[in-house]
């Protein structure tokens, strides 16, 4: 058998993504260890030599290779398994656009694990340039809203494409309950099921394989009484940034033995931004700025911190993987929820930050390890017994004729 696996952007300096690959190939080689795996990725040799398969290029993310130039990857692939991240609702139409084109290779399709946010990609779902300034014009003429109406129009035609194209899908799995119930505005769905995201399955590697820059980046570290980890995304970068900063300083004023360990998900993008945190505190020398690439090693660190503090969500799964709490800060409602499973909550959105109530929840989650870590290691049982019940469906599609 030969199984692609694709559909988000693998291999593109994105943490989450990558912990998402690794353990949707671990469960996949669990499930059938005699197949062979092929990633679509734009990371080939790395993902090659780490895992020791065949790659093809990233279709859908590269303009030299589009969605529909999938099909030149097909030969003898059995399944292509669409995995991870909130695709559904980042690029729908991409979405659809492969997973029609493995089908009409003669290719069985499954979505695995995928995220839907309550709304979808606003960049491809707004008016912009010329389009942008006719739909103000004609607001500000005659009350039209053009742009709203346009929105609703798209967002109705790309609906209906969902539902055509999950429909004939082998099985389709969410990431979670929510996002099976944001599909459902599309279609009903009566086969389709939630389990969980894959990374909660994300292994770690043991804490003399991190590879830190210098013996003493990792005493720094490991000398702290109490660390805080720290991801915020450039990718939607928090608006009241100064404040943001400010607060940082405020609890290291607060806690003498607190260290801030600053962990891009982006190891280029974020970093440069984080980097502007440690450059604007009046403590720098307790902010440490980390750069790991593999999911393994960052959640080695997670693992060793009091409190996470992100934009991003995987860093807070990676963290929660060990039973470490998290303050997110929020960019649509995948944060959100996630957290609320856990007891956790946001301290408002990258747009909004609440202050007060990130500082209100940070203190709770220093105040309460113990506490916390009994109530969630309930939840994430329950968490992984639902993506085992998913994968259970994924044995039995995988094995059908």
């Amino acid at each position: 058998m030969k199984i692609l696996l694709g559909g988000v952007p693998f291999g593109c300096d994105n943490i989450g993504d990558e912990a998402i690959l690794a353990s949707v190939i671990g469960l996949v080689r669990g499930i059938c260890p005699d197949a062979e795996l092929v990633v679509s990725t734009g990371d080939r040799a790395g993902t090659e030599r780490k895992f020791g398969l065949k790659t093809v290029p990233l279709y859908g993310f590269d303009p030299a290779t589009p969605a529909d130039r999938l099909a030149e990857s097909l030969d003898g692939v059995d399944f292509f398994i669409w995995a991870g991240a909130t695709g559904l609702s980042d690029y729908p139409e991409m979405a659809c656009t492969l997973l029609e084109t493995a089908r009409s290779g003669g290719v069985r399709t499954v979505v695995w694990s995928v995220g839907m946010n309550d709304a979808f990609n606003p960049f491809f779902f707004s008016l912009h340039g010329k389009k942008k300034r006719i739909a103000d014009a004609v607001r500000s003429c005659c009350g039209f809203d053009l742009e709203k109406r346009w929105t609703e129009r798209r967002v109705r035609a790309v609906r209906l494409r969902l539902a055509r194209t999950l429909g004939e899908c082998s099985l389709v799995v969410l990431r979670d309950p929510k996002s099976l119930d944001v599909l459902r505005r599309c279609a009903p769905f009566p086969d389709a099921v939630a389990g969980a995201d894959t990374a909660i399955l994300q292994k770690q590697c043991a804490p003399e394989a991190v590879p830190w820059n210098s013996e003493s980046e990792r005493d720094l570290f490991r000398g702290a009484s109490a660390r805080m980890a720290v991801c915020v995304s450039e990718q939607n970068r928090i608006r009241e940034f100064d404040k943001f900063a400010g607060w940082i300083d405020d609890m290291l004023e607060t806690h003498p033995g607190l260290l801030v360990a600053t962990v891009p998900m982006n190891p280029k993008k974020d970093f440069l931004v984080m980097e502007e945190l440690r450059r604007s505190s009046k403590h720098p020398d307790r902010i440490l700025p980390l750069r790991f690439p593999e999911p393994e090693e960052v959640q080695a660190v997670a693992a060793e911190c009091s409190v996470i503090v992100s934009s991003r969500l995987h860093l807070l799964i990676l963290g929660l993987n060990n039973l470490v709490p998290g303050v997110g800060i929020a960019r649509g409602s995948k944060i959100e929820y996630f957290l609320s499973r856990f007891g956790l909550t946001t301290a408002g959105t990258t747009d909004a930050l609440d202050l007060p109530r990130l500082t209100e929840s940070v203190e709770w989650a220093l105040a309460h390890q113990d506490e916390f870590r009994r109530r969630a290691a309930s939840v994430r049982a329950g968490l992984l017994a639902d993506l085992d019940r998913a994968k259970t469906l994924l044995e039995q599609v995988l094995a059908s004729p």
